[in-house]
């Protein structure tokens, strides 16, 4: 009895350990971030173009610059989050392989 209950919390931990791992591994080969990224680069470009004609563009040519560093440190996160994550399941695995009986 003992070490059936011992196996099915060490197959349990296995799965939680590989869905984290998983789990982290889509978040770091995520690339919604990017795109959004280049999309806003892109666009400040445009902006910054139109800053050398118009005067009033100087709030939103810094507004954009802003939001370009915001949208880097969300991917900085994200990529960190997702190793942790992946790090953290591999570290499940193990355990839950240490726990089977012998």
């Amino acid at each position: 009895m003992d070490e059936a209950i011992k196996t099915a919390m060490a197959v349990v931990l296995f799965g939680a350990g590989l869905f984290s791992f998983v789990a982290g591994l889509l978040v770091v080969m995520s690339r919604e971030y990017q795109d959004t990224l280049r999309t806003v680069s892109s666009h400040s470009a445009k902006i910054s173009g139109k800053a050398l004609t118009e005067d009033g563009v100087a709030p939103v040519i810094d507004a954009a610059s802003r939001l370009i560093d915001a949208v880097c440190r969300l991917i900085q996160t994200a990529v960190g989050v997702g190793a942790f994550l992946a790090l953290l399941g591999i570290g499940v695995c193990v355990i839950a392989y240490w726990m089977l009986p012998t």
